[in-house]
């Protein structure tokens, strides 16, 4: 029979000490696990560069439903919906709806912020110079009345005389005033904006932007002659 012995380990204070390994070993050794930690620290930073800042939202009226323009506002056309701040021009309603029987001077797209200068009233003249009037011209031409449109400029002009008892005379009455309304525009329930029926003669009529010192000549302008525009346009900056 064999009998096998196992040798004895040293004490603790007779071993002979591990040798010391260099960085190189290290790295060697646990380089892997460098790597990976590595590659999350970079995809952290990543993420934090790439990711959109916190946007503060506000709450506002929007459109409910696609609504034509001389649309009459009512509760039921106006929801609220959460909107970056910074998507809001001033001039917005914020949660406090239009005043009852506002009208839209433009239609407006479901979802859209019902903003000042969508209505009829003050907002039409937002960022027109102090003290400007929103002022009422019926053209003699029907037709050139249905070709313009709100945004664009025009010079006013004023005829008078028949041509037989007395002479023409033209004269201009204001120079690249904008149009904010025309009679074109209409709703579908068949009245304009103004309350006006769209069977008659109104249609000629359109809303211009123009300072108040001109305002009474242009508004009494249709009981001294016929009335037209011409369309300008105006030098950047103007």
């Amino acid at each position: 029979m064999l009998l096998f012995r196992s040798t004895p380990k040293s004490p603790p204070h007779l071993r002979r000490p591990e040798p010391r390994r260099s960085a190189g070993e290290l790295f060697a050794k646990y380089r892997r696990h460098l790597t990976a930690a590595l590659a999350m620290v970079a995809l952290a930073l990543s993420l934090t560069v790439l990711a959109p800042a916190t946007e503060e939202h506000v709450s506002v009226l929007v459109a409910a439903r696609d609504l034509p323009v001389g649309s009459e506002l009512h509760t039921e056309d106006l929801r609220t919906a959460s909107i970056p701040r910074a998507l809001i021009p001033s001039g917005g309603y914020g949660l406090g709806p239009p005043a009852a029987g506002s009208r839209l001077a433009i239609p407006v797209l479901a979802g859209s912020p019902v903003l000042q200068t969508m209505v009829i009233g003050p907002g039409l003249l937002a960022g027109l110079a102090p003290g400007s009037v929103a002022v009422p011209l019926r053209l003699d031409d029907e037709q050139t009345a249905s070709l313009v449109r709100a945004g664009q400029r025009v010079d006013v002009v004023l005829t008078e005389g028949n041509g037989f008892e007395t002479k023409l005379n033209s004269r201009v009455l204001a120079r690249a005033v904008p149009i904010l309304w025309t009679g074109a525009q209409l709703a579908t329930d068949g009245q304009s904006p103004w309350g006006v029926s769209s069977s008659t003669a109104e249609g000629g009529l359109i809303v211009v932007g123009a300072g108040a010192e001109g305002a009474e000549e242009l508004s009494t302008a249709a009981q001294r002659g016929r009335v037209s525009v011409v369309l300008v346009n105006p030098a950047v900056g103007d």
